[in-house]
């Protein structure tokens, strides 16, 4: 049975959407920094009371115009993918069909010379030829399948933000991203467990995630700190694109020099445009996810792009029409996230 639709149409009822106002940007702001801060933190740097900032999030949350989700920083042995898809059919019922696979961690409906991108993530590299040989080249609605394999990460799109904040008020919030390495070992059925709850609801209380796995309260209190801590588990607070002011979603492909494809990729990390920077071996071997204002803000940044960087060559681009699916996160046609997961 069809549990979600890219289209929309089948995902389930949210809340009446409010507008995100400068307070509710300012809560996201903040919460993108520090996932778990608690309420009366977070009212205390923004100078209003703690009732006030739970009851906006609650309500953008519920909405599903903003959240906080878990994931698996991916381990050593693990494979990542920009895979660009070029449908023979109807590109909805191609994206409805994958949407699914928790192998498609990411959806997106493209511009340009690709009709479909999906971001794939699977254990090793026989786990992604079956995805890519026997999934993706095998659809009856797909015609071509070109594959960038990810090589490193410059920028996370976790590590994106929204800069409402002061730099004195954002200082005030501890970074989730500056964590321990952890030990290279399998997570336990606990861990396992405990990841689940948080990708549901990233802030969920340890009371509840001890009444779901069946533990005492302190020691899933304790294993959440010790995944974050050891960042087994990360966590990521997210927005719906088009109501936080940035409604264009673009992807750039360059090339770049080998010698000097570090240092670009460096830069480019530092963009405030830039929400995900990845190097790649494929056509391109480099590639960038940028979130705009405006259309006309893309064709600025690439010739800012190619006017500071020598031997630095945009080789295409694509412009997202609408986004299925964001790191195993269902998406509904606004772009809301819905109660359903992939």
């Amino acid at each position: 049975m069809r549990t979600h639709s890219p289209t929309g149409g089948t995902a389930e009822p949210l809340a009446a959407d409010p507008d995100l106002d400068r307070l509710d940007l300012q809560i996201v702001s903040a919460l993108q920094i520090e996932p778990r801060a608690s309420w009366a933190k977070v009212g205390a740097v923004l100078g209003v009371d703690a009732v006030t900032v739970a009851r906006r999030w609650n309500r953008l949350r519920a909405a599903g115009l903003a959240w906080v989700t878990a994931y698996e920083p991916g381990p050593a042995g693990g494979r990542l993918a920009v895979v660009e898809v070029e449908c023979a059919g109807n590109p909805l019922e191609v994206a409805d069909s994958l949407v699914g696979d928790v192998e498609c961690q990411t959806l997106d409906f493209a511009s340009g010379g690709r009709d479909l991108l999906v971001g794939v993530c699977v254990d090793d590299e026989v786990a992604l030829a079956d995805y890519l040989l026997k999934r993706l080249a095998t659809g009856p609605q797909i015609r071509a399948v070109r594959t960038q394999l990810v090589t490193s990460f410059v920028r996370e799109a976790a590590a994106w933000r929204l800069g409402e904040l002061s730099a004195d008020q954002a200082g005030r919030f501890t970074d989730h991203g500056l964590r321990e390495p952890g030990a290279a070992t399998a997570l336990t059925g606990l861990d396992r467990a405990v990841l689940a709850a948080l990708r549901e609801d990233g802030r969920m209380p340890a009371t509840t995630i001890a009444a779901r796995t069946g533990v005492p309260v302190r020691r899933a209190r304790d294993a959440v700190h010790r995944l974050l801590l050891h960042r087994r588990v990360a966590l990521w607070t997210d927005v719906a694109r088009a109501r936080c002011g940035r409604s264009v979603q673009a992807w750039l492909f360059l090339q770049v020099p080998a010698r000097r494809l570090a240092g670009v990729a460096a830069r480019l990390a530092r963009l405030e445009e830039a929400r995900l920077v990845v190097s790649t071996v494929g056509t391109f071997n480099l590639a960038v996810c940028v979130w705009m204002r405006e259309l006309a803000d893309v064709t600025r940044l690439e010739a800012q792009i190619e006017d500071g960087l020598e031997e630095v060559r945009i080789a295409d681009r694509c412009i997202t029409l609408r986004t299925a699916k964001r790191a195993g996160n269902l998406l509904d046609a606004q772009g809301r996230r819905t109660d359903r997961r992939g």
